[in-house]
């Protein structure tokens, strides 16, 4: 299944320069110097895992010290002339105790090599490494350079799968358009607490969330390229256990990259939005990532993404510019009938485009960038402000599994079979009345 993409809309080219330019050291002392003075988030380092304090080191290097101490305080009382002892003693004394001396010999130095190590790796896990400021620094100027606001471990208050799973949920480091439609990727971390307080597991995500212009039944196409495989049964990469009775085959190739959900009675829906140039587009620009349509934002989940690397956000203006581009045009007269039954008359409409859009649309049809529009912009299309359509609540959100009455009853069903033909017989046990 293939589909012209729709002509790219001339946004106003990135400035790239502060993630490509060469960087001056005195450049970046005077950020890291500012960024601790005036308490910028990054003069800490996060990765989601807890991280040594100053006790923490304390109490690991006291064990490795101990030893180094009692090395250098004998090589200190010893001198030149316990090496020379130890050598001459080793030289005179019989075959194997000679063995057993230069095996002990070497185990002492092997500790203490291995001390050295923890000891210098403890001190560095204190420090935070240039990589760190470098990414900062660079993320800062290109978000100042493009217009755009640079976010840094900050809580995130989106509704989408990923972003309602676990604790200590952050978005990383993110970039949010500041002007026209709202549209951010970013970086996201949650936390997982294991069992018997073990080190909570910390799973990473990226993400762009685009706003549409009209709202829409909840959708998630859960991408089965990045489906997980365990013993060769596949299943999704996504942290959320959906309904199975809400699957929605559109047939062809689409079925063959993506798993579609909807909610009940949303199938015309679903089926008036992904029209056949749609799900090609679909396929192309997004077959390796899971898409989520929750109210009035479109989110792309994936990998945690290189915000450094031009090619992200070569990747990013592609996407706009065809894929959400087609996807707003497809969805700008979008009406939810069940919304009718709950509160009367949907009186909403398009909204039209502001005179700065309208110039911008303009401009599109000239095929000539406008600099005054926002980078990653839609040109040509509507307005970005906020949806005015309703959607019914039973549209809103897709339904979880649930282990019901019968699911309950099926395992006590296979329980049973299991004990009565493979346990009871293999092990002698009575069986159990029928």
């Amino acid at each position: 299944m293939s589909a012209p993409s729709p002509p790219p809309s001339p946004a106003r080219r990135l400035d790239l320069t502060p993630l490509t330019a060469p960087l001056a050291e005195a450049e970046l002392s005077a950020f890291v110097a500012d960024s601790k003075a005036s308490g910028k988030p990054w003069r800490v380092m996060t990765t989601g895992a807890r991280r040594p304090g100053v006790s923490d080191v304390a109490g690991q290097l006291v064990p490795a010290l101990v030893p180094l101490v009692g090395l250098g305080f004998f090589l200190w009382i010893g001198r030149w002339s316990l090496v020379e002892a130890v050598w001459e003693f080793t030289l005179e004394a019989p075959f194997p105790l000679n063995l057993v001396i230069v095996a002990v010999v070497a185990l002492v130095l092997v500790a203490a090599l291995l001390a050295v190590v923890h000891v210098i790796r403890l001190v560095a896990s204190l420090r935070i490494p240039r990589i760190w400021w470098e990414t900062a620094y660079r993320l800062v100027g290109f978000a100042a350079a493009n217009d755009l606001r640079y976010g840094h471990d900050e809580q995130v208050a989106h509704p989408g799968v990923i972003f309602l799973t676990g604790q200590d949920r952050v978005a990383e480091r993110r970039l949010t358009t500041t002007a026209g439609r709202p549209l951010e990727i970013g970086n996201y971390r949650y936390a997982v607490q294991g069992e018997n307080d073990e080190q909570p597991q910390v799973h990473h995500w990226g993400y762009v969330a685009i706003t549409l212009d009209r709202r829409l039944p909840h959708l998630l196409l859960d991408a089965k390229a990045n489906n997980r495989s365990t013993f060769g049964i596949k299943t999704s990469n996504l942290p959320v256990d959906l309904a199975p009775d809400q699957r929605l085959a559109l047939g062809g190739e689409f079925d063959e990259h993506f798993t579609l959900y909807a909610p009940d009675n949303y199938g015309r829906d679903a089926f008036g939005i992904f029209t056949p140039d749609l799900m090609a587009l679909f396929i192309d620009r997004l077959g390796t990532y899971d898409v989520e349509i929750i109210d009035d934002t479109l989110f792309v989940y994936g990998s945690p993404f290189d915000l450094l690397a031009p090619r992200t956000y070569a990747w990013l203006q592609e996407v706009v510019a065809t894929v959400v581009a087609r996807t707003v045009r497809r969805t700008e007269r979008y009406r939810d009938d069940f919304a009718l039954l709950e509160s009367g008359p949907d009186t909403s409409s398009t909204p039209a485009p502001s005179p700065p859009v309208a110039a911008a649309a303009a401009a599109a049809k000239q095929g000539v960038p406008d600099p005054e529009r926002p980078v990653f912009a839609l040109g040509g299309d509507a307005g970005s402000g906020t949806a005015t359509n309703r959607v019914a609540e039973q549209g809103r959100r897709l339904r979880r599994r649930r282990w019901g009455p019968a699911a309950v009853l099926g395992l006590l069903v296979v329980a049973y079979w299991v004990y009565d033909t493979i346990v009871a017989p293999l092990f002698g046990l009575p069986v159990l009345p029928g």
